[in-house]
């Protein structure tokens, strides 16, 4: 049984010069995102049966479409913390009490008329398992938010999700996890390559 690899792909910067809370909102990406798109396309270089994946924002669907000749599967449980109320405002408009509140419990605060971090992770994880069990391509590529990322490779080498934090994934990153079909066993081949490192 082959081994399936996947890769999970964060999009590229955003431009947000307002510093605006944006989790399921559509923002615009920084002007040179082609230049990203080319260097994930050229280190990616798959060959073979390859499958991809993305969440429904522009941000991530526009690389999907690029690397996949516009041959990508949309998924929502793919999509970024939906933070209610806080979305499309200035991070220093945001009550001090509630961000105080969502700093010492991320994982379980919910913003009014928006969702906790567990539920990211739930929905992220249920996505994982389903790829690792269904899809039978040889290279699984993801493309998404650093939410989503950190979840799934917190969920594989089995920490606490308090602690997704300390991993560090930048824009346009690219990270490789290989799940061995006869052992049933993930492992991370890499972790937030960038073009700079």
């Amino acid at each position: 049984m082959p081994n399936k690899n996947i890769y999970l792909i964060r999009h590229p910067e955003v431009y947000n010069p307002n510093k605006l809370c944006y989790g399921q909102s559509e923002m615009p990406l920084e002007e040179n995102f082609t230049v990203q798109f080319d260097w994930i396309k050229e280190r990616l270089n798959l060959g073979g049966h390859s499958t991809y994946h993305s969440s429904p924002l522009r941000r991530c669907s526009k690389l999907a479409s690029y690397l996949s000749d516009d041959n990508f599967i949309s998924d929502e449980r793919l999509y970024d913390l939906d933070f209610g109320n806080w979305e499309m405002k200035e991070w220093n408009e945001i009550p001090l009490k509630e961000k105080n509140a969502w700093i010492v419990d991320f994982v379980n605060y919910k913003m009014k008329n928006g969702e906790r971090f567990i539920d990211l992770y739930d929905r992220a994880i249920d996505f994982y398992e389903e790829i690792i069990s269904e899809n039978t391509a040889n290279d699984i590529i993801v493309v998404t938010h650093s939410g989503v990322i950190r979840s799934i490779i917190a969920h594989v080498l089995e920490f606490p999700v308090e602690k997704v934090y300390n991993l560090q994934i930048d824009f346009s990153s690219v990270s490789k996890l290989i799940y061995r079909q006869e052992s049933a066993t993930n492992n991370v081949a890499f972790l937030n390559l960038t073009a700079e490192n």
